[in-house]
């Protein structure tokens, strides 16, 4: 189960990759003491704060350096090729039981319905789902959405007939006729729900939390740069607190960062959530009383799906501690 290529992510790898150089910023004399952090990375629009800070210089004596990768983001920056990345959950579960000393410090985003189960208008609850054959990309985030939803409505994967496809074709399935309800991600959301007869029946929105984009990096880092987190972390909250109070020179940053135009980033910005100091504070620790799904829970359905998936045994453990580093968060 990896985050696929969504939104933006198709944007191609030279264009990314030129964009995302031109925003990091340059080193003169005066900035020669500066440690680049370079981030392995997707094209998502997620990553909005990050682009804008390192446009503004919000991070300070730590930029970043963006690497964009198609594929091969964890084995960067487990291998050291790269100081961080953005890593789901599972990956980094995955990395924990192969004893790589991956963990996350961050929260970065939750998606806030770009994420979806499209279906029929006749199916007008997530518990009608039982038997039916469902579309959809089982390597995905996507499966982990059908999963909670199904466990909300006290149905389980079980329950339904998961068919694996690509995101991009379970429009087809269902306007062709094949199944009557599927998951799958933005821009492909639209292409069913625009079609008269079909809706979105759930969405992420409705479990804020459970698909998140992380960031992660390996504890020789952290004890080698034990400053450059909190100033990441600093200038991240500052680069979205930019987005709101400088919307129009926002978007023409995070727009050239990802090939698309100012308008079109202003568009999918509303489908991601970047949290904020509280909201990361709550997710990383459970303490509070949020409507977000805490790291707890969300390690508890990732690994519960990774045992059906068969990539863990159900005698595997996980100890929390071992997948996050809270206190650069609660420190700030």
């Amino acid at each position: 189960m990896t985050r696929s290529l969504k939104l933006t992510r198709t944007a191609s790898a030279a264009l990314l990759l030129a964009a995302t150089t031109a925003l990091t910023p340059a080193l003169t004399s005066a900035q020669a003491a500066t440690t680049p952090v370079t981030f392995a990375m997707s094209a998502w629009i997620g990553f909005a704060p990050l682009f804008v800070a390192s446009q503004e210089k919000f991070f300070g004596a730590y930029p970043l350096k963006f690497v964009h990768m198609d594929t091969g983001i964890n084995a960067a920056v487990v291998s050291g090729a790269a100081d961080s990345a953005d890593l789901s959950m599972n990956q980094v579960i995955s990395d924990h039981l192969k004893g790589f000393d991956v963990k996350i410090v961050m929260p970065i985003d939750y998606s806030n319905g770009a994420d979806a189960i499209v279906a029929k208008k006749s199916i007008t609850s997530v518990a009608e789902l039982r038997g039916q054959t469902i579309p959809l990309d089982t390597t995905s985030y996507s499966e982990l959405l059908l999963a909670y939803a199904l466990h909300q409505a006290k149905l389980s994967l079980a329950d339904v007939k998961p068919t694996n496809m690509p995101a991009s074709a379970v429009p087809a399935a269902l306007l062709g006729g094949h199944a009557e309800a599927g998951v799958t991600w933005a821009p492909h959301i639209d292409l069913v729900t625009t079609n008269p007869g079909y809706h979105a029946l759930y969405t992420s929105a409705e479990a804020p939390g459970l698909i998140t984009d992380n960031f992660a990096v390996k504890t020789s880092f952290l004890k080698a740069h034990p400053g450059a987190i909190p100033a990441i972390i600093k200038g991240f909250l500052e680069g979205t607190a930019y987005i709101k109070s400088h919307p129009t020179e926002s978007y023409a940053i995070i727009g050239k960062a990802l090939g698309i135009s100012p308008a079109d980033a202003k568009i999918q910005y509303t489908q991601v959530i970047n949290p904020t100091l509280a909201d990361m504070k709550y997710m990383m620790t459970g303490k509070g009383n949020l409507k977000i799904i805490p790291y707890k829970t969300n390690v508890t359905m990732v690994r519960q799906l990774m045992i059906t998936q068969g990539q863990m045994k159900p005698t595997q453990k996980i100890a929390e501690p071992a997948l996050f580093d809270t206190k650069f968060v609660t420190e700030q």
